[in-house]
């Protein structure tokens, strides 16, 4: 009875990351479905309507666009950032998934406030550096679109 109830536990502490990798299955599905290029599936970036710069994160969609298609070079031109990202992201829910598994309630992207400090520091210098007219190719490419 008590083997019972720990596979129950452990099956109902699995339904987060399905429910996390059937998200990112769906938005794969969406980013093959419709062309990025041509159609916008998120709306302009508000920071960029606004200053004309560009955001960490502008270019991201392309940039997943080109990854999930297996075109690195591409994806790294719209926003390396993204790149750098999605592998760790991916890391990460496979130790959530693997402690889940085990009987272990861990948690999905927890960082501490020293490592979100950090990252915020690196997402602002990379937001910086990709508007500055010697590194425009930090930029997401595609000048007329925001």
């Amino acid at each position: 009875m008590a083997l019972d109830t720990a596979r129950r536990e452990r099956r109902s502490l699995l339904v987060a990351p399905a429910v996390v990798a059937g998200a990112a299955l769906a938005g794969i599905g969406v980013l093959r479905a419709v062309d990025v290029a041509t159609v916008s599936v998120l709306p302009p970036c508000p920071f960029r309507a606004l200053t004309g710069l560009w955001c960490p994160f502008c270019g991201g969609t392309r940039s997943l666009d080109a990854l999930v298609a297996g075109d690195l070079v591409t994806a790294v031109g719209f926003n390396l950032l993204v790149v750098l990202a999605v592998p760790l992201v991916a890391a990460d829910w496979v130790r959530w998934t693997a402690g889940r598994a085990r009987g272990r309630p861990t948690t999905f992207l927890n960082v501490s406030t020293r490592v979100l400090a950090v990252l915020t520091a690196l997402a602002l210098a990379y937001a910086v550096l990709r508007n500055l007219p010697g590194l425009a190719m930090l930029g997401p490419g595609l000048e007329s679109r925001p």
